[in-house]
């Protein structure tokens, strides 16, 4: 099974690319995982809180174009073929 994961913003900066093709993950927490262990530290820093380890408030996440809910769905089924963007609050004025 592969996903795509598009990086956004600060997100792709962290990762130094704007998307990728992550293979063998169940689920969002999987994802997450695998991402770091492949991007290391400054996606983590990005993403993660340091001191509890919990996904940050403004880390956004879309599967095939639907918002996902975080924390709540982390444990959400992924399929062959997802599309996940991953992004920062967006700001208008």
């Amino acid at each position: 099974m592969k996903v795509k994961v598009k990086f956004i913003g600060a997100f792709r900066d962290a990762a130094g690319v704007s998307e990728t093709e992550v293979s063998g993950v169940k689920n969002i927490r999987g994802l997450f995982e695998a991402l770091v262990k492949n991007f290391g530290e400054n996606l983590k820093n990005e993403m993660f809180d340091p001191k509890t380890n919990n996904l940050l408030d403004w880390v956004f996440v879309s599967l095939n174009g639907k918002t996902v809910r975080l924390p709540e769905d982390l444990d959400r089924p992924l399929q062959n073929g997802d599309v996940i963007v991953i992004y920062p609050p967006l700001a208008g004025g």
